[in-house]
């Protein structure tokens, strides 16, 4: 249920689209190892992005928000929802459902992540070629992200104009919406800011 609420200063209406804040409890199935047997590396990247997709019925209602556009991955402050024992940080926007998911506690399982994904069109990687079998294998890579302190080491894979960051270790959500530079081979290839 989305509600509306208007306001009107010097002459001008302002509507401001509620939307729901849903929690989306730590120990959620969706976080859960399935042992899924894959048919390849594409599919196994595509349900690790997929399975982050929240929805209303992964959770319970907490809240309403003033628009997801005053939101970002990884937030803590500006959620408004008392009563937790432990903070509560958005871990997924659903711009369409105007809806804000969110996690109680830094350690919530939805604040990190081990695959990401954005758009080839994102990036210009020079000189990637690969064929199918090369795809299936991917490419060693560092990432630097000006949000952490470290550099992370991934694999890439480029699927059908999706490249797959899997990364070494699982990292903070938080990196995404951020610039992020690739190393290949100690060199500088792209910078890019994932979705």
């Amino acid at each position: 249920m989305i509600l509306f609420s208007t306001s009107i200063t010097n002459n001008q209406l302002f509507v401001i689209k509620k939307g729901q804040i849903v929690e989306i409890p730590f120990n959620s199935s969706i976080y859960s190892e399935e042992a899924i047997q894959f048919s390849s590396k594409k599919e196994e990247m595509m349900w690790q992005v997929q399975k982050r997709n929240y929805n209303l019925f992964d959770g319970f209602l907490v809240g309403e928000h003033q628009g997801v556009e005053h939101f970002k991955l990884g937030q803590r402050k500006g959620i408004n929802v008392g009563g937790k024992n432990a903070p509560l940080y958005v871990i997924g926007i659903n711009e369409v459902n105007n809806q804000l998911f969110v996690g109680e506690g830094e350690k919530h399982p939805g604040l990190w992540a081990n695959v990401l994904s954005f758009s080839d069109n994102q990036i210009q990687l020079q000189d990637l070629q690969l064929n199918n079998d090369e795809s299936e294998l991917g490419i060693e890579v560092s990432i630097h992200s000006s949000v952490t302190d470290i550099d992370m080491i991934a694999t890439l894979y480029p699927f059908d104009g999706i490249l797959f960051l899997e990364f070494e270790a699982p990292v903070s959500i938080a990196i995404q919406g951020h610039p992020l530079e690739i190393y290949f081979d100690h060199h500088s290839t792209a910078t890019i800011k994932i979705n």
